[in-house]
């Protein structure tokens, strides 16, 4: 299972360009296998604009787009003025892409898709499948929501 966890994290990396080969964990096929959509890294056009994790505003005025992936990361996080943020905090994707929230900060929820309040840690999948725009907020922390928009 480790080797299984190393492999995949040296697949994420060498997509991005950060190590010229695949070596290591015996066994298997010496070909690379190709990255799977779960560790899909954010593409440089989908980097959180320079506002989210430095107080706002949330959602960012600017939408970070990420079509054409099918799996989008967004961080639930520590805020030093709201006490949490999210990043990026206004995303663009295609129907059909899965958004995961990774709470890299505790105490908060992800209201109306998680109203529990959540620790450091926890990951939450949705996929959106129809157009639209997907606001959401965290009811702890008052300023702090983002949104999705579905095209």
């Amino acid at each position: 299972m480790r080797c299984f966890v190393i492999r995949r994290r040296l697949i994420a990396a060498l997509a991005l360009g950060l190590i010229p080969l695949l070596a290591g964990c015996g066994g298997g096929s010496s070909a690379p296998a190709a990255p799977t959509a779960t560790a899909a890294p954010r593409s440089p056009g989908c980097a959180p604009a320079n506002t989210d994790g430095q107080g706002g505003p949330y959602p960012a005025a600017t939408s970070s787009h990420c079509t054409g992936l099918r799996q989008v990361e967004v961080d639930v996080i520590s805020d030093p003025k709201l006490g949490g943020g999210f990043s990026p905090s206004n995303i663009t994707i295609s129907t059909g892409t899965t958004v995961l929230f990774v709470w890299k900060s505790g105490g908060h929820n992800l209201h109306p898709f998680q109203d529990q309040i959540q620790d450091t840690g926890y990951t939450l999948r949705r996929s959106f499948p129809t157009k639209g725009d997907y606001p959401y907020e965290c009811q702890i922390h008052p300023g702090q929501n983002g949104i999705i928009h579905v095209v």
